[in-house]
């Protein structure tokens, strides 16, 4: 298997980022920095050669759980922003 570099990784979610943008404002030190040290966090974890029945298991529940998180915080955004029309 082909080992996901960093710069790889980082590209893929700067994209995905495109249809739902980030406020990147909260980090001092910039997107890329930020984007780069939870990408190496990500790749430190779960770059191997043997992906377990274990590790497929906390990857889908992680993104499971970011995408309620993700839809939640949005909601609220609309719910406020009607709130303040």
């Amino acid at each position: 298997m082909a080992k996901i570099t960093l710069r790889e990784l980082c590209e893929v979610a700067f994209a995905h980022e495109e249809g739902d943008p980030i406020d990147w404002g909260v980090f001092t030190n910039g997107k890329e920095q930020a984007m780069g040290m939870i990408g190496s966090s990500i790749l430190d974890q779960f770059d191997k050669d043997v992906i377990t029945e274990d590790d497929k298991l906390i990857l889908l529940a992680t993104i499971t759980k970011l995408v309620t998180e993700n839809m939640i915080l949005n909601t609220k955004l609309l719910t406020t922003q009607q709130k303040d029309s």
